[in-house]
C-alpha cells in the first residue's frame, strides 16, 4: 500500500490546485472519455458456493455528450481477485490459487448534476467470469456509479466515485447462475 501513497498524494494535490484554477463549467458537447480504477470487493455465488475477496477494479467509458450534461457511452468494466476465498454454506473451505475475474462491456449513460459536477452513471451489458483459463458463459453485468469530479483544466476533471455492480451468468449445461452484488471505490480522470 505504501507504493500507492506518493502517486495518490500527488494526484490529490493536482486535483485541488487545478480545481481552484479551472472554475465551474458544464458538459455541453463533444467527446467523453472517463478512465477510472480502484479497489473493491469481488464475489460470485453459485448455489452454496461463494468465491470472493478484495479486488482491483476498472471502468472505462468512451462516448459523447448527447444533450447538456448527459453522455451516452460504451463502457468496459471488470474486477480481479487474486487467490480468492472459497466458502460452502458460509464456511470457508480454502483459498483458490489464481485470479478470479469478471470482464465485460456494455452501454452506459452519464448525467452530470451541475454546478456540483456530481454524476450518476448506470451501465448494462454482457460479461463473463473466469478463473485462470476456465470461463463461464456470457451473461448480464450491470454497474451503477455515483461520483464527484473537480475540473483541473479546461477539459479535464479528476474525481472519486463509488460503484455497485451485479451479475447473473450461467455456467455451461449446469442449472443455475453465478450471481452477486459487488462494490468498488474508484479514482477517475475524465476529459470532455
Amino acid at each position: 500500500m505504501n507504493r500507492l501513497a506518493a502517486p495518490v498524494s500527488v494526484a490529490w494535490a493536482l486535483l485541488v490546485a487545478g480545481a481552484a484554477a479551472a472554475g465551474p463549467r458544464d458538459h455541453a458537447d463533444g467527446l467523453l472519455l472517463r478512465l477510472s480504477a480502484g479497489v473493491g470487493y469481488g464475489a460470485s455465488e453459485f448455489g452454496d458456493l461463494k468465491i470472493s475477496g478484495p479486488s482491483g477494479d476498472i471502468n472505462f467509458a468512451l462516448g459523447g455528450i448527447v444533450s447538456p450534461n448527459t453522455a451516452v457511452h460504451a463502457t468496459l468494466l471488470g474486477w480481479v481477485v487474486s487467490d480468492p476465498d472459497a466458502k460452502v454454506s458460509g464456511t470457508t473451505v480454502g483459498t483458490i490459487n489464481g485470479d478470479f475475474e469478471l470482464s465485460g462491456g456494455g452501454v452506459g449513460l452519464t448525467h452530470y448534476f451541475m454546478p456540483a459536477n456530481i454524476y450518476l452513471s448506470p451501465t448494462v451489458g454482457l460479461g463473463r467470469l473466469s478463473i485462470d483459463s476456465d470461463h463461464t458463459d456470457i451473461g448480464l453485468v450491470t454497474d451503477l456509479t455515483i461520483g464527484k469530479e473537480w475540473w483541473v483544466g479546461s477539459q479535464w476533471g479528476l474525481g472519486v466515485a463509488g460503484a455497485v455492480g451485479f451479475h447473473s451468468i450461467s455456467d455451461g449445461d449446469v442449472d443455475g447462475s453465478w450471481e452477486a452484488v459487488t462494490f468498488a471505490v474508484r479514482f477517475s480522470a475524465t476529459t470532455n
